[in-house]
């Protein structure tokens, strides 16, 4: 087993997500894909002409473990339904205000103040390792619990272990993953160390009603993973199940709005105009927007502060975009965006703002080529979309083609949003193994993360360097593709919800 395929296999392991193939898709290489950017090497990419940038199962931010012990604070300040609620829950003594700071962030909070408690917590113990699985709420396409772990069998603060324990829902039909975790202590003499992970289930369409009429417990498989790097090998082994008792007329159902409201952006592009929001839910704890561009185009919003979407109430009260979990798949060129807490419980709400920052804008083919020949005088400059490409020399060597591209101003370090390559031999790639392998080996040789786009580390440099897999011939065509290219939007826009 190479590599890949063991990182796969892992990922796999520590997911179970029963995905229907036909809705879902994971990030499967989170190691490779949330710090790697550039394109992959040729032989390694997926069937689909660009490998894109995937959102983790879990943010870069969540994936630190960090050690949040605190102590019971009597300025705390609970409504009686949160207090009662924290008699039950992690089912060991922790801090409240490390708690309630974790409910703060994905919804829960807001839905126990609001009298809406989450389904009623249960915990288990396999052997040396207790098991909590609560903050447990099911809406009508969403299922979000926390797990709560404490074991003396392995070692809970070391991010680094070989062993998790992973908890996924056996009897309702969906995807899902882990997205986020954290570290804290008991508040007991012991100061035992506890590991909690949030998880969000997205659910197939009529599942809820499904698991409605034929069931009264959420079961929850309890599975331990050892990972054994040396040997490329990942055991599981099943500890057991918790069951989680379900009063379906305690659920409170979703309130969904389909306002088919345009989104005009308010900027020059060549390609766009607008978007369209087709639907936005508003469940307890988080809200779901789904956004249409156009066929054969994919969207992606980054998650930075700044840059990233998000929410806003008419009191001023702000609801991030937080992606970690699954992404659910729609119909072609239609995104899901989900947003962290809820305005479900606001009275007197009748609009919400909309903030678009950046849309980064994937089209599926090239729109684009020039030629490109061994006699060639430079400079040549390349008009592509609204970006005018000068090239300031080029080398062709054995197996590839390297170009100078200059630096649109000081410091540049990519030329974002475009694509370069030759179709007709990155199909040879895809198809000779061999071939594959060779371009690989180049890209080690010349040190550089990965083909088909322009970049530099350097800041003194006047220009990027762009390395294509080229066969030897005296003229190819090279053609140019859209990929993550940033349109800086950057507009509110109003949203009747009344």
């Amino acid at each position: 087993m190479n590599e890949l395929e063991f990182k796969r296999e892992l990922q796999e392991s520590l997911s179970k997500a029963a995905v229907p193939v036909s809705l879902y898709r994971f990030a499967r290489e989170v190691p490779n894909l949330c710090d790697g950017e550039g394109a992959a090497p040729a032989n390694k990419r997926e069937n689909r002409r660009v490998r894109y940038k995937f959102l983790s199962f879990a943010s870069k931010s969540a994936a630190a473990l960090a050690i949040l012990a605190g102590a019971w604070s009597a300025g705390v300040s609970m409504s009686p339904a949160f207090a009662a609620y924290m008699k039950e829950i992690p089912g060991f003594s922790v801090a409240v205000d490390w708690l309630s700071g974790l409910r703060e962030r994905d919804g829960v909070q807001a839905a126990i103040r609001n009298g809406y408690v989450p389904i009623e917590a249960r915990s288990a113990q396999f052997g040396g390792t207790t098991v909590t699985i609560g903050d447990v709420y099911l809406t009508d396409e969403e299922l979000l619990y926390k797990a709560f772990i404490r074991s003396d069998e392995y070692d809970l603060t070391d991010a680094r272990s070989h062993v998790h324990i992973n908890v996924v829902p056996a009897n309702i039909q969906g995807g899902g993953s882990n997205t986020g975790s954290s570290l804290t202590a008991t508040t007991d003499g012991e100061q035992a160390p506890v590991l909690q992970v949030s998880y969000k289930f997205q659910l197939e369409e009529h599942a809820v009603r499904e698991f409605m009429a034929r069931e009264k417990e959420l079961v929850f498989d309890v599975t331990k993973v050892t990972a054994h790097p040396e040997a490329r090998r990942v055991d599981r082994m099943s500890l057991g199940t918790i069951s989680v008792p379900v009063d379906p007329d305690k659920l409170l159902h979703n309130r969904v709005y389909e306002p088919r409201q345009a989104l005009p952006l308010g900027v020059p592009d060549p390609d766009w105009t607008s978007l369209t929001l087709n639907k936005l839910t508003i469940q307890p704890t988080t809200m779901n927007a789904v956004l249409y561009g156009k066929e054969g185009w994919e969207l992606e919003f980054p998650r930075e502060e700044g840059t990233a979407p998000y929410l806003k109430d008419e009191k001023g009260n702000v609801y991030r975009y937080d992606p970690s979990g699954p992404i659910l798949l729609l119909k072609d060129g239609q995104i899901q965006l989900p947003f962290s807490s809820s305005v479900f419980f606001e009275r007197g709400v009748e609009s919400l703002q909309l903030h678009i920052g950046t849309v980064r804008v994937t089209e599926r083919n090239p729109s684009g080529s020039f030629e490109l020949s061994k006699g060639e005088t430079f400079p040549k400059v390349v008009p592509f979309k609204n970006k005018r490409i000068v090239i300031e020399g080029a080398e062709f060597k054995d197996g590839y083609i390297h170009l100078k591209i200059q630096k649109e101003y000081p410091g540049q370090q990519i030329l974002e949003g475009v694509r370069f390559y030759i179709p007709d031999y990155y199909d040879q790639l895809a198809m000779k193994k061999e071939l594959g392998k060779r371009a690989d080996a180049l890209r080690e040789q010349l040190g550089i993360d990965g083909w088909e786009r322009a970049e530099s580390s350097r800041d003194d440099s006047s220009s990027l360097d762009l390395y294509i897999p080229a066969p030897d011939q005296e003229r190819v065509t090279i053609a140019l593709q859209r990929v993550r290219d940033p349109i800086s939007v950057n507009q509110e826009y109003t949203i009747r919800i009344d």
